[in-house]
């Protein structure tokens, strides 16, 4: 397949294997074509071995442990190198999407790549409580790179985060390298949204950034289990908001039932806390949850198939 005008770009190691596999898999069931950049750790043959049975290019580039151990780890490397990687591989598009392993697509969002593209503006996800920026591993080198004391309105979470990386190369960048040198005198690390935002701001972005709501694209905070808010299916066979908005995709730790069990049990307890009542939203969440993790366990095997094991704990 000839390289596509945009592309996304995912960065995993084996651990999440489970999440990486539904997340490519339900970008084939939605009819993405752009390519797809895969930050590998440790994902094993069996798996890589089948990505050509995508309907896209699935773009493997593999971290070695010398460089996870240069980067300071698996995790820095997943969580917030990965933006140096799309400010490197983004230059050959003409925008682009980060994602986190762990999201599976309902709808193809070729429309937000274009938006991207044709405007310069940055899309990414509303956060329920915006940042300020006060702590001392908000500076770099010593320095406040952002003036302290100041709240973000336009605070993004990570993923999904559509960008033209020409535009924003230095940002992406910046995001990085701030993390990767700047603490010497606190040893402190930013956290990777952190840097990202700042980065974004300090390169004049502020007004150039477009808010897209949680519900439609993470439904984190157990936003998909909410009464009036929760995610349902209708007449199309996808997922909706149950209060109208389409939902393009959605996060999470599917395939752990702990993890299941943790969402419906914060949604009990506040059903409980504001309503003194949680009889009809608790079965309202579990029916969301079914429906949602259902759709997942679709994806998991729809084109690539995997071992079903315990991958959290594999070295």
């Amino acid at each position: 397949m000839e390289k596509s005008k945009y592309s996304f770009l995912v960065a995993a190691d084996c651990k999440y294997l489970p999440e990486l596999t539904a997340l490519l898999n339900s970008l084939d069931f939605v009819g993405n074509k752009q390519d797809v950049h895969i930050i590998g750790i440790h994902l094993p043959n069996e798996f890589l071995e089948q990505l050509d049975k995508l309907g896209y290019n699935a773009i493997h580039h593999n971290v070695d442990d010398k460089e996870v151990e240069e980067n300071h780890g698996i995790s820095e490397v997943t969580c917030r190198k990965r933006y140096w990687y799309a400010a490197e591989i983004g230059q050959d598009y003409q925008a682009m999407c980060v994602l986190d392993a762990d999201m599976i697509f309902v709808r193809d969002p070729w429309q937000f790549f274009e938006i991207a593209e044709k405007t310069g503006f940055i899309l990414g996800i509303t956060k329920e409580q915006n940042k300020v920026y006060d702590d001392e591993h908000h500076k770099f080198n010593g320095e406040w790179m952002i003036p302290e004391g100041t709240w973000n309105d336009k605070d993004l979470c990570n993923s999904p985060l559509f960008l033209d990386a020409r535009v924003w190369k230095s940002a992406l960048e910046k995001s990085w390298f701030w993390f990767n040198d700047g603490f010497p005198e606190t040893n402190m690390k930013c956290p990777d949204m952190d840097c990202m935002n700042i980065a974004f701001l300090e390169a004049g972005g502020h007004d150039r950034i477009i808010k897209l709501p949680g519900m439609q694209w993470l439904g984190t905070n157990e936003q998909h289990l909410k009464p009036y808010m929760r995610a349902v299916n209708r007449r199309d066979d996808k997922f909706w908001t149950e209060n109208g908005l389409e939902i393009f995709n959605y996060h999470g730790h599917y395939y752990h039932e702990k993890w299941r069990k943790t969402q419906l049990d914060n949604r009990h307890r506040c059903a409980e806390g504001y309503l003194g009542c949680s009889f009809n939203t608790d079965n309202m969440a579990q029916g969301a949850m079914e429906m949602l993790y259902g759709h997942f366990l679709k994806m998991l095997d729809w084109k690539i198939q995997i071992e079903k094991k315990d991958w959290r704990h594999t070295t």
